[in-house]
């Protein structure tokens, strides 16, 4: 009996030290799963970081290819503008008993290709006579003080401006009404 008491003490003993091992395993891997979910986690958070750095780098590189293309269009239409200008007032000083010859009328009709081929590109020429002036859109050349119109009214067009998209390419010279008050000096006391 002593010996059968013995037996069952020793296979107790090899079970709870399984179980011990068992416990221990259980515990190292559960803190080994817990660090390889930290470290899937960084690795997750620096994949989103680079995902969002790429595309923030794709929308700045296609705004700066906008720019620069902006740019581009924009040095070339001032290049362009005093081609436009001569054209102008070539047509505008064509002598009337001129203005049915036949290169004069290809003339108008070149000026018109050219002002509709402006508009496809999303270019409009600015400054209009009658509307009021503003200094953004016009550039003040002259000051009439004796016009009829109300003050800060455009009265002439001296030279077209233009703008490309929402971007002033060149503003418009005009002649710009003003009152009497503006350019007489103060009375004295």
């Amino acid at each position: 009996m002593w010996h059968q008491g013995q037996e069952r003490q020793q296979e107790a003993r090899p079970q709870q030290a399984v179980e011990d091992d068992k416990a221990q395993l259980v515990s190292r891997l559960e803190r080994e799963l817990a660090a390889e979910q930290r470290r899937s986690e960084e690795y997750l958070d620096m994949l989103r970081r680079s995902q969002a750095d790429f595309i923030n780098y794709r929308r700045r590189v296609g705004q700066e290819q906008e720019e620069a293309s902006l740019s581009a269009q924009i040095a070339l239409l001032r290049r362009l503008l005093p081609v436009l200008d001569d054209l102008g007032r070539a047509l505008s000083a064509t002598p009337p008993e001129l203005a049915h010859q036949p290169w004069v009328q290809g003339l108008h009709l070149v000026a018109r290709r050219l002002a509709s081929t402006l508009a496809e590109l999303g270019i409009r020429q600015i400054g209009r006579q009658g509307e009021q002036f503003d200094p953004r859109l016009h550039e003040a050349v002259a000051l009439d003080t004796q016009a009829s119109a109300p003050e800060g009214t455009v009265l002439q067009i001296v030279r077209p401006g233009y703008m490309l998209g929402e971007r002033i390419v060149r503003p418009a010279q005009v002649v710009v009404a003003g009152s009497q008050s503006t350019t007489s000096s103060p009375s004295a006391p």
